[in-house]
């Protein structure tokens, strides 16, 4: 199964929390994350999502981007990373 998790506008510290309940209620599903709607982009959402993407793919799964405002493109620029890099299975 595929959950959809709609990124909010404003991912900065208080946002993570809400995230990472978020993607605990769906631990045995594949996460599909839009980010159309992302305005600000911070380091420790940034890592929250780099951190599930190794545990679900650690049984299988995925936790992937589609979609990506051009904010959060460049805040993941300045982060040192692409939108590239927050596809597919991590290595």
């Amino acid at each position: 199964m595929t959950t959809r998790v709609v990124l909010e506008s404003k991912l900065d510290s208080a946002q993570a929390e809400e995230l990472r309940k978020t993607f605990l209620k769906v631990t045995q599903d594949d996460i599909v994350m839009d980010g159309s709607g992302v305005e600000q982009f911070g380091a420790l959402s940034l890592e929250l999502i780099m951190s599930a993407r190794h545990l679900w793919a650690r049984n299988g799964k995925t936790v992937t981007l589609e979609n990506p405002s051009e904010q959060m493109i460049d805040d993941l620029g300045r982060l040192g990373l692409t939108a590239a890099d927050l596809q597919g299975r991590p290595e």
